[in-house]
């Protein structure tokens, strides 16, 4: 999307598809990354489709967006979210490191990219990035 636009997509996968369509080739250590929360227990046979943990931190699967439809990635939240953070959510992920032992468990290496939820996202372009739902913060 062009810079100064503004565009309010249908839902956040429509909004997703966009990223995709907009996004990476290449994942650079601390560029944040638009993905989709995916329901882990669907997805992977996990007790719950998302994990809260006893510091309030939510643990998520994710969709990264990139030029090829993304990949997935296990990821939590930098701080507890004070709104529910829900299956097909837009939010802002942060790659951090590589970690090669965990890239070797999935088909795709990009697997192996460790990082965190910082925000959840509105399924809206405005200006030049994406609409803030909420920055996790204490």
């Amino acid at each position: 999307m062009s810079e100064g636009e503004t565009k309010v997509f249908e839902d956040t996968k429509e909004a997703f598809a966009q990223a995709c369509a907009d996004g990476p080739e290449a994942i650079t250590a601390e560029q944040p990354m638009i993905a989709l929360v995916l329901d882990a227990q669907s997805e992977f046979g996990a007790d719950e489709p998302i994990t809260l943990e006893e510091d309030g931190c939510a643990r998520l699967t994710l969709r990264v967006a990139m030029k090829d439809g993304g990949f997935i990635a296990l990821s939590k939240t930098t701080h507890p979210a004070k709104e529910t953070i829900k299956v097909g959510d837009l939010v802002c992920w942060v790659p951090l490191k590589h970690d090669l032992e965990l890239a070797k468990e999935a088909n795709d290496e990009r697997f192996g990219w460790i990082g965190l939820v910082f925000a959840t996202l509105e399924p809206q372009w405005q200006g030049d990035e994406w609409a803030l739902r909420e920055f996790y913060e204490q």
